[in-house]
């Protein structure tokens, strides 16, 4: 039976440059996502009837009433929609978010998170 150390360098010398340049780009794939997703996002932005309702900053911990059928709660750089009167309540059961927008859809109500590197993009014309 060939030792573990001969099969380690059998293996390694099968590879070709093709493999270790897909290894090399998953790698990267991996990166840059867990890079993306790390951002923390600063502001939350609510839209009522796809009209924008007010900015608010995850900063400061706040209790918003939107209207009669919702209400959000901010907290430790989070938010989440604390009170609707919505039949099945799948925007209340999110929890609190600070990435993924939270929908609302009976009531028209958005709740988006964007960063301040968000806020500052190149445009050229």
């Amino acid at each position: 039976m060939p030792s573990m150390e001969y099969m380690k360098r059998k293996y390694l010398r099968s590879l070709s440059i093709s493999d270790l340049i897909l290894v090399v780009i998953i790698l990267m794939i991996a990166f840059l996502t867990y890079r993306s997703y790390g951002r923390e996002k600063n502001s939350l932005y609510i839209y009522k009837d796809s009209q924008l309702f007010g900015v608010y900053q995850l900063d400061t911990p706040q209790d918003i009433v939107v209207d009669d059928h919702v209400r959000i709660q901010i907290a430790d750089g989070k938010a989440r929609i604390s009170h609707s009167d919505c039949p099945d309540k799948r925007c209340v059961k999110q929890g609190f978010n600070n990435n993924m927008p939270i929908i609302c859809l009976p009531n028209h109500v958005v709740l988006e998170f964007k960063s301040r590197e968000e806020d500052r993009k190149l445009i050229l014309y």
